[in-house]
């Protein structure tokens, strides 16, 4: 994935907050994903659309990541989001 690239939420789930974690409904598809600490994070961050970048600024801020291994990792969540539809991905 490319910094440049703009991630949205898409807007077919519902979500429940458990403590520091999150359960998100896909309602059409009827899935339901529970994401850890470190996600849901990311999850809460895209209630606004931003770019990889922006994100990892933002995670950056508050965990201790180089932005290396927080563009590698956050893309790999995004990619799995994406491909669940819980998330769109737009091109550079």
């Amino acid at each position: 994935m490319d910094e440049q690239q703009l991630i949205r939420r898409t807007g077919n789930v519902v979500e429940a907050g458990v403590e520091d974690e999150i359960f998100v409904l896909d309602v059409e598809g009827g899935n339901c994903f529970g994401l850890n600490a470190t996600a849901t994070e990311i999850w809460r961050a895209l209630e606004t659309p931003m770019t990889l970048g922006a994100l990892c600024d933002t995670l950056m801020e508050v965990r201790d990541v180089d932005r290396g291994t927080c563009l590698r990792d956050t893309a790999t969540l995004l990619e799995i989001l994406a491909r669940d539809e819980l998330v769109v991905i737009a091109p550079a």
